[in-house]
């Protein structure tokens, strides 16, 4: 299936364009910043502005999709985004908390989607030096070679490897892990960002439950990158798929996990 602006050419100048903007992120993480204060609490740096910018003037210059929402430009109202068919999905710093504490978990997500549903989807993780994307139909790659989640589990002789939010660890959350270790031995990995999804989808690890708020931007571009690896990425509550461009932002609680492993989670 063809996709709009989605070609050979486009994704290599992305790639580059991507180790490019991650070394600016990362310069501007290792010579010191202001952090600010948005109204919801969470924090905005220098890095969120330049990298937002970067990407929308990237975006500009290589496609004729202009249509945009992004975490540090929400003010297209969704009266006027309602009608849009293709349009951007972007964060420009995902991990923000770990960017001002010096660490290394935090990406940069972009995303092309159609109607309600990712396309195309590009996660850069700076520090490590790593680029991920697909394509929806074609796979899911890192660093220019194909990954895949994990089809198997031996229940007899492997863990569980449940990954979850360093920063957003809430009760929720470990109350699902606890009932997981009821009749499993589980291995928990904390990390940030949208490594958790890419953790999933590289195999290294089993299942990312999210019982905490995230944006639309903080899962489109995983999102993607996960399901064309083989995973499952669905509601927590009801088994369907997340969907984009909503009216509100907020994603409902959801599940990221191998095929296989559902049928060990009763």
């Amino acid at each position: 299936m063809h996709y709009p602006n989605i070609n050979k050419e486009f994704i290599d100048k992305l790639l580059i364009f991507g180790a490019e903007l991650s070394k600016e992120v990362c310069q501007i993480q290792e010579r010191g910043f202001e952090t600010l204060q948005k109204d919801d609490k969470s924090p905005l740096t220098e890095a969120d502005l330049h990298s937002n910018k970067r990407i929308c003037e990237f975006l500009a210059a290589n496609t004729d999709i202009s249509n945009i929402i992004s975490e540090e430009d929400k003010e297209v109202q969704y009266e006027d985004r309602a009608k849009w068919d293709y349009y951007w999905l972007i964060d420009p710093i995902d991990g923000t908390k770990e960017f001002v504490k010096g660490g290394d978990d935090f990406c940069i997500n972009i995303a092309l989607c159609k109607g309600s549903e990712p396309i195309f989807g590009y996660v850069a993780c700076p520090k490590k030096q790593d680029q991920y994307f697909a394509i929806k139909d074609r796979g899911a790659f890192k660093n220019g070679e194909p990954i895949y989640a994990k089809y198997s589990y031996n229940p007899q002789g492997e863990p569980i490897k449940v990954v979850a939010s360093k920063s957003h660890l809430n009760k929720e959350t470990e109350e699902f892990i606890n009932n997981l270790k009821k009749n499993h031995e589980v291995e928990t990995l904390n990390i940030g960002s949208s490594l958790k999804f890419c953790l999933v989808a590289e195999g290294e690890a089993h299942i990312y439950p999210r019982f905490g708020p995230t944006m639309e931007w903080d899962t489109c571009a995983p999102q993607i990158i996960a399901e064309e690896s083989g995973a499952d990425v669905c509601i927590a509550e009801n088994s369907q798929p997340l969907e984009y461009n909503k009216k509100n932002l907020l994603n409902p609680f959801f599940i990221v996990s191998c095929k296989i492993l559902k049928y060990f989670l009763t």
